[in-house]
């Protein structure tokens, strides 16, 4: 008995090893998804640290000193790093949402021009409080921003309550000085200064009024939540994931003997190719509007300020999705590839994408690979339209780069085809 065990597993043994697609599905997989998602986490659980600083943007406008100090004090933060002039240039608040926009930032911080007098000026009874703003890309989560954030308001409230309590102290002991006699006048100031020196360590809530906004560009009425990042992300990754789907059924139909057929028919491989692609493509439609229908009844999903916008998204990266499923199909040999191969692409480009793993937390040179997936060009345009307001017109580039994507698979698709 065995001897018939034995013989068995080896038979076992010398089938798999030879399965070149069994192989890919059962160690190179598991391989590739840990060192992908390995390398794209890192910024989630280093975002802050030393050897991972937060980057952002300064505007400081303050007329006084407060500000100054501030920024001068969080230069010293390892986990920050400040960015106070571009080309050379100091920045504005103007210019921070112009870098914003532009995606090259997240995250800025603004002083206004009257910040110090408001924080001296400051009473009870004031209803102007001193103002900071956080300028936010839409789509950044807490772990941007509420690192920066803490490390900003700590530095602030130490600042800003010794010198508005240095102040009131000061004009408090001045207006003791003009009622005492001249010869102790002197006396009083003497007192004074070893007062205000001996509060250095002192805080007070100085009433600093924290804003986080957008930039001005965006169409935002309300601020987003993880719904509005999280769905079409994980709708994109599940419209992908359809090309196995399509590389199956093809190979299938190959096994059967229907290409034999097929091929003695007047049919091109165009033909065939969208054909059979466009059932596909239909199905990637209902997917998507399945997916986004759940996020809008159960999770109250806001789908932005253009319906238009959303439709054409939606059917060109089925159209990429579709290409990519057929272009697949003329690469693998077999059906076992079919599946191992659907599979690993499906997961490593929605992570490389930024479907799972936001791509501002990424190492940059994962940042700079994302622009070569459809998933990430396709993110950006549904972000645009949901996170960040933005209607058709501003989305074209984006949209322009994934037809691109789309007619270059299509194209490779049906210049690899064969009916054998």
């Amino acid at each position: 008995m065995l001897n018939q065990i034995f013989a068995i597993a080896t038979k076992e043994l010398k089938v798999l090893l030879h399965d070149r697609g069994a192989l890919i599905a059962l160690f190179g997989l598991p391989i590739a998804f840990i060192l992908v998602m390995t390398v794209a986490l890192e910024g989630a659980f280093g975002s802050g640290s030393e050897n991972q600083p937060i980057e952002m943007l300064v505007s400081n406008q303050d007329r006084g000193v407060l500000a100054g100090r501030v920024i001068e004090d969080l230069r010293g933060v390892d986990g920050l790093n400040l960015i106070e002039t571009i080309d050379g240039l100091p920045l504005t608040a103007d210019r921070i949402d112009d870098l914003i926009t532009a995606r090259q930032y997240m995250l800025g911080l603004d002083f206004p021009a009257d910040f110090s007098d408001r924080v001296l000026s400051a009473d009870e009874v004031t209803d102007e409080k001193p103002v900071i703003r956080f300028i936010v890309d839409p789509t950044a989560n807490t772990q941007i921003l509420s690192p920066a954030r803490g490390m900003v308001e700590g530095f602030v409230e130490r600042v800003t309550s010794y010198a508005w309590m240095e102040e009131q102290t000061r004009a408090g002991f001045e207006d003791i000085a003009s009622h005492v006699p001249a010869g102790q006048q002197v006396f009083v100031e003497q007192i004074a200064e070893e007062f205000t020196t001996g509060q250095e360590n002192a805080v007070v809530s100085t009433g600093v009024d924290y804003q986080v906004v957008t930039p001005k560009q965006y169409k935002i009425e309300v601020y987003p939540t993880s719904v509005e990042q999280n769905v079409p992300a994980y709708t994109i990754y599940g419209v992908f994931f359809i090309m196995q789907t399509i590389a199956t059924s093809i190979f299938e139909e190959k096994n059967s003997g229907a290409f034999r057929r097929l091929k003695s028919a007047p049919l091109s491989r165009a033909a065939y190719l969208f054909g059979k692609g466009f059932s596909y493509y239909a199905v990637n439609l209902v997917q998507i509007v399945l997916m986004f229908t759940v996020g809008v009844v159960v999770f109250h999903l806001n789908m932005g300020n253009s319906p238009l916008a959303l439709v054409v998204i939606s059917l060109i990266t089925s159209f990429a999705a579709t290409g990519m499923g057929m272009m697949l199909s003329c690469l693998v040999k077999s059906l076992e590839q079919a599946h191992s191969l659907g599979t690993m692409l499906g997961v490593v480009l929605s992570v490389v994408g930024g479907m799972m793993v936001p791509a501002y937390v990424m190492p940059d040179f994962m940042q700079k690979l994302a622009l070569f997936t459809p998933h990430a060009w396709s993110l950006s345009a549904y972000h645009d339209v949901i996170v960040r307001g933005l209607g058709l017109m501003d989305i074209l580039p984006s949209l322009g780069i994934l037809v691109l994507f789309a007619l270059g698979f299509w194209s490779l698709a049906i210049w690899r085809f064969r009916f054998e």
